[in-house]
C-alpha cells in the first residue's frame, strides 16, 4: 500500500508543478490526439530489502534495510477515448529497473566470535502497470498537467554477494501495488512533447535464493549462514521519469 506520506508528497509536488506551468505558459496548441507513445528514462530515489520474510518473529520478518536508488527505462502507450468530452486517458506501461548497492555490511557470529563481511544486493525489476490519467482543465496551452493512478505487477530477479559467495535463484514471486502519479507534458510541436512524471508506488517481488555452501570462511574462521534465504525487494522510492512523447493526431 502507499503511505500517507507519499500521498502528501504527491500533492505538494503537483501544486508546485501547477504554479510553474501557469507562470511560463505562452503558446497555443489546439490539436487533439487519440493515441500516444512515450519513451522514457527513470530514476527511483530509494529501494528496500526485507531480508528474512519467512521468520516467525515479527520484528525480524518486517525489518527493512534501505538500499541505494536505481535507474531504468521504459515505454508507455496511452489511449484517449474522449468519453463525454473529458480528457481522460488509459495507459499501459512496461519498464526495466536496476538497483545495485555494493556497500552493505553483514555481521557473522559463531560462538563468541563476531566478524563483518562485505555484502552487495543487486536486483532487476520489470514493472507492468496500467491505469488512468486525467488532464486538468486549466487554461494552459503549451503545458498540460495531469494526475492519475493505477496498479501494476512487479516481477524481478536478484543476486546477492556475501564475501566471495554469489547466490543463485531458486524461485521468485511478483508483487502487486497501487500507484498514484502526477506529471506534465511540455508541447514542442502539436504531436511531440517532453514528459516529466512523478509516480508513487511500493512495487516489490519476493525471491528465494541460495548459496552453493552453508559455510563461509572469513579470516580463517568458519561461519554457518542461512541457506536458502527468503527476501522481499522493494522499489519503494519516488519514480521520476523524463521522456519524449509522440501523439498520433486525429
Amino acid at each position: 500500500m502507499i503511505s500517507l506520506y507519499k500521498y502528501l508528497q504527491g500533492i505538494f509536488l503537483f501544486i508546485n508543478l501547477s504554479l510553474f506551468c501557469q507562470e511560463f505558459d505562452n503558446f497555443e496548441f489546439t490539436e487533439r490526439w487519440k493515441f500516444s507513445l512515450t519513451i522514457f528514462g527513470t530514476r527511483i530515489s530509494s529501494a528496500e530489502l526485507q531480508n528474512n520474510i519467512s521468520s516467525p518473529i515479527a520484528f525480524i520478518r518486517d525489518a527493512s534495510i534501505e538500499l541505494r536508488g536505481g535507474y531504468g527505462y521504459g515505454a508507455e502507450l496511452e489511449f484517449n477515448p474522449k468519453i463525454l468530452d473529458e480528457d481522460i486517458s488509459v495507459y499501459i506501461s512496461s519498464e526495466f529497473l536496476y538497483v545495485n548497492d555494493d556497500e552493505l555490511i553483514f555481521r557473522l557470529q559463531q560462538d563468541s566470535i563476531t566478524l563483518a563481511v562485505g555484502m552487495s544486493e543487486k536486483f532487476n525489476m520489470y514493472p507492468v502497470e496500467a491505469g488512468l490519467k486525467w488532464k486538468l482543465p486549466l487554461n494552459l496551452q503549451r503545458f498540460k498537467l495531469y494526475i492519475g493512478g493505477g496498479a501494476g505487477i512487479y516481477p524481478g530477479k536478484r543476486q546477492r554477494r556475501l564475501g566471495y559467495l554469489y547466490s543463485d535463484k531458486i524461485s521468485s514471486k511478483p508483487g502487486f501495488s497501487l500507484n498514484i502519479l502526477t506529471g506534465v507534458d511540455f508541447n514542442i510541436k502539436p504531436n511531440i512533447s517532453l514528459n516529466l512524471e512523478l509516480k508513487f508506488r511500493e512495487g516489490y517481488f519476493e525471491s528465494q535464493d541460495r548459496f552453493n555452501t552453508d559455510i563461509i570462511n572469513v579470516r580463517g574462521y568458519d561461519f554457518f549462514i542461512e541457506n536458502p534465504f527468503n527476501s522481499r525487494l522493494l522499489a519503494s522510492g519516488v519514480r521520476i521519469s523524463l521522456g519524449l512523447k509522440y501523439s498520433f493526431i486525429k
